[in-house]
């Protein structure tokens, strides 16, 4: 698990936040954004066993102020967090933190005039991200399909991004923008 490069997410048709992930076309985990919660909750689990991975979590209640901490269910291990940045009506942009909390990424949007229409407009316009080191170069992006409900690519370029945070923190950022 997360030995590739290229990873595919999926929204299930369900009601509220389901998601499954794809390690070359081999489902390696599911999602379920727990609702009705003051703080974000989001578990991971085994598609076959159904034993939980990973879980996130917000560190407080106010969704703009939060990083969401991911955590190994079975080590107990810290992956890194998500932080979301400054609000902007303009480009989303979320911070992926290491189990320090030294910022190891960003991940963006890389268009302003279509994150304006995506606000504007409609959603229906594909999200494309990038993932950006703090030195500038960009190692890793995401881009939604056209689909039903949202299905999207992941892909790493290099070793300087674990996968398990990207991953995990683009069905984060997902969910949290209601992409």
């Amino acid at each position: 698990m997360f030995d590739s490069r290229s990873y595919e997410v999926r929204q299930k048709i369900a009601i509220g936040n389901k998601y499954r992930v794809y390690e070359d076309d081999t489902p390696i985990l599911e999602s379920a954004q727990k609702k009705f919660r003051l703080k974000e909750d989001f578990r991971f689990t085994d598609p076959e066993t159904g034993a939980e991975r990973f879980r996130v979590k917000a560190s407080s209640i106010l969704d703009i102020a939060a990083a969401y901490d991911i955590v190994d269910s079975q080590s107990g291990e810290r992956v890194g967090a998500v932080k979301r940045e400054a609000i902007s009506f303009f480009k989303h942009e979320y911070s992926l933190l290491s189990p320090d909390g030294t910022v190891v990424a960003s991940v963006r949007e890389d268009n302003v005039p279509l994150a304006i229409a995506r606000r504007l407009l409609t959603t229906l316009i594909p999200f494309s991200y990038e993932v950006v080191t703090p030195d500038g170069r960009v190692v890793g992006e995401a881009h939604e399909h056209f689909s039903l409900r949202d299905k999207y690519s992941i892909e790493l370029h290099g070793d300087e991004v674990d996968p398990r945070l990207l991953v995990i923190g683009m069905v984060v950022v997902d969910a949290i923008e209601e992409n």
